[in-house]
This record gives structure tokens, sequence and C-alpha cells, in this order.
């Protein structure tokens, strides 16, 4: 039944909702690739509540632009961008860190899948891809991302991502309660906005 109402509601609706809960505003996606744009808003609200606080955004954002570059045109790039030890064991503050992260993506897609998918689905199969995370985060120590992938495609758009989701929060003072409290809030509006459209 829910699932019916959701469908039935505003595409715009359903969207706000999902980013209300997610803490993100809009215009934070803009220029970000659609199937980025669950990844990076889930990012926004894992940087603000995780603890002990992220040590691998860089590293996971690099994932995250290879994923998308390898979907788009099969291209990587780099001198240590493809190439990474899977011999050596996660370090284990970078290994909690990536599976805090991950819950939050499974929640949001969950979240997501609800509101008839208001966002793109990402692909998940690079969202997963913690050996690399972890070899990206050991590189990081002697090189910065730009000097790691020598691509000016990379550069881009890991630039447009680091700035999403770094960029202060304009409506923290508005929101009020945790994500439960938010998500409550916004399905109420959801709910309300579908009962408008039915009378």
């Amino acid at each position: 039944m829910l699932f019916a109402t959701t469908s039935q509601a505003d595409p715009a609706v359903r969207l706000q909702v999902c980013l209300e809960t997610l803490g993100v505003e809009e215009e934070t996606l803009e220029g970000v690739p659609a199937h980025l744009r669950l990844p990076v808003a889930v990012t926004c609200y894992w940087l603000r509540r995780a603890s002990p606080e992220p040590t691998l955004l860089k590293a996971l954002l690099m994932v995250m632009v290879q994923g998308e570059l390898i979907r788009q045109n099969g291209k990587a790039g780099g001198r240590h961008y493809t190439k990474h030890n899977s011999e050596k064991l996660p370090d284990g503050v970078v290994a909690h860190s990536f599976n805090q992260w991950q819950a939050c993506l499974k929640d949001a897609s969950q979240l997501n899948l609800l509101l008839c998918k208001p966002l793109p689905e990402p692909h998940y199969a690079w969202l997963y891809q913690g050996r690399l995370v972890h070899h990206r985060q050991k590189l990081l120590q002697e090189w910065k991302p730009e000097e790691i992938v020598q691509d000016d495609q990379f550069r881009r758009l890991y630039r447009r991502l680091l700035g999403a989701v770094t960029q202060p929060d304009p409506a923290a003072n508005r929101r009020t309660g945790g994500p439960e409290a938010q998500l409550s809030a916004s399905m109420e509006h959801l709910h309300l906005n579908t009962q408008d459209d039915e009378e």
C-alpha cells in the first residue's frame, strides 16, 4: 500500500524526501553524474555523522571516479590507477570507516528504492571495492590524487565530487533531530502531498 502511494507522488517530492533524509540540498548534486548522485549524497551524510572522523574520503572519491570513467568509456588512466596489492590486509581504521560508509549506502539505497528511485541507481560493483580504496589510501600518504592519476577527465570529475561533499551544509540550521526524525517528517510531507493530489 505504501509503495503504491509513494509511486503516485510527484517525482520532485520523492526526490526531496530522499535528499532531506540524507541532509543534502539538491544544488549540492549539480554537475555530479547521475549514477554518482546517490553515493555522493550518502558521502555527505556519512562525513557529518561518522565516528571516528573519516580519513579515507579522497581514496573513496578516487574509486568512485575510476568506476564512473570506466563505465563511460573504459578509460582508467594513471600510473598507479589499475594496479593494487591484494595480498596485504586492509588497515583496521580504514576498513571500519569504509564499512560505515557501505552501511549508509545500503540504507540509502533501500530508501531510494522505497521512494521508487528518485535518484538513479549507482553501479554498485565499483562502490564495494574495499581493497582498492585501501590501496588508494596508502598511495595518498605519498602522492596527491592528481599525481596518482594523471588524467584531465579524472581531475575534473574528482574535484567536482570533492567540492560537492565538502561544501558547507546550507540547511543545517533548518533541520532538527536525527535521521529518524528527518525521515519521519519527510515521509509525512510525502503522504500529505499524495493526499492533495488525490483530492
